[in-house]
């Protein structure tokens, strides 16, 4: 019931996602979604069949699916049992059910202003809630994990989903992508950091280096015989070690870090270049380095 899908890596494998509305359904599908899965929310239970024999004959890789259902499907609670034993002749299944406590869900429902699904006219909320329950406890029963919500956030529940799902051959990463740039030709936007090096030495104002850019050697060179430029750039790598795997495990997926100077030429792109290969070599898991010069041809 709770054994890790860590190790399901051979494709085809489809996740059925349901349960408890409110529960979580639509975060475990986008979390999903971001782990590589072709998702399909919704779908109705009489076009199940047809949608597996369309994804088994696809050509999408890694072949790996999810279907998001719920109560609002009559069909797919009376013919669960009969979906789930055909299924499993035909392709790796897992279905993860998702509950939570009823007052819990009450409240989101509140916050949310949005209406229950089994929310009868004058009816009450938690009466709904509890018929719901009581609707899919059948198929809790028969889901492979059930995952209860009531005390989870979002974020928790999306890093649940992942630890059960990512595999060996996909999974998650932090794309972190470091841009230099000109401040003098706009802030970068969007960025999560941004760093000011107009306090370094500038090699635009010595006249073999001004229409070169922080890519040759020279001018790289230059910049960092200012002893700043490595004091800092050592605090930024130092910085980045301890922020990005925080940053990771809080779920993001992308996290752009500004380094700007005055054109973005020369400064900016110097230490953007060393910085992406300090935190490269620093081989931490799950994140991926690249970098990018916003201006370094504007007005060549």
């Amino acid at each position: 019931m709770t054994t890790s899908m860590a190790d399901i890596h051979d494709p085809p494998l489809l996740v059925i996602v349901t349960g408890l509305s409110g529960a979580g359904k639509s975060t475990a599908i986008k979390a999903l979604e971001d782990l590589s899965f072709f998702c399909i929310d919704n779908l109705p239970f009489a076009m199940v069949d047809s949608a597996v024999d369309h994804l088994l004959q696809s050509k999408w890789t890694p072949r790996r699916y999810a279907l998001g259902m719920d109560a609002r499907d009559k069909d797919f609670i009376a013919g669960f049992a009969d979906m789930q034993a055909r299924l499993k002749q035909r392709i790796k299944l897992d279905v993860l059910f998702l509950t939570c406590a009823p007052d819990q869900l009450a409240e989101r429902y509140s916050t949310t202003r949005r209406k229950h699904p089994m929310l009868d006219s004058g009816g009450q909320l938690i009466a709904a809630i509890k018929r719901e329950a009581h609707a899919l406890q059948g198929i809790e029963r028969m889901a492979d994990v059930s995952f209860d919500t009531t005390t989870w956030s979002v974020h928790f529940l999306a890093r649940k989903v992942e630890e059960r799902y990512s595999g060996r051959l996909v999974g998650r990463q932090l794309h972190v992508n470091i841009t230099s740039f000109g401040f003098k030709n706009g802030l970068l936007k969007p960025a999560d950091t941004i760093f000011d090096v107009r306090f370094l030495r500038n090699p635009f104002f010595d006249p073999q280096l001004k229409n070169r850019t922080g890519l040759e050697s020279a001018v790289s060179n230059y910049v960092f015989e200012d002893p700043n430029a490595q004091v800092f750039l050592n605090k930024l790598v130092d910085l980045h070690q301890f922020l990005l795997p925080e940053y990771y495990k809080e779920g993001k997926h992308y996290f752009r870090i500004g380094i700007g100077c005055t054109g973005g030429k020369h400064r900016s792109v110097s230490l953007a270049e060393r910085l992406a290969v300090d935190l490269a070599n620093l081989c931490i898991p799950q994140i991926a380095i690249s970098v990018n010069h916003r201006d370094i041809d504007v007005g060549m």
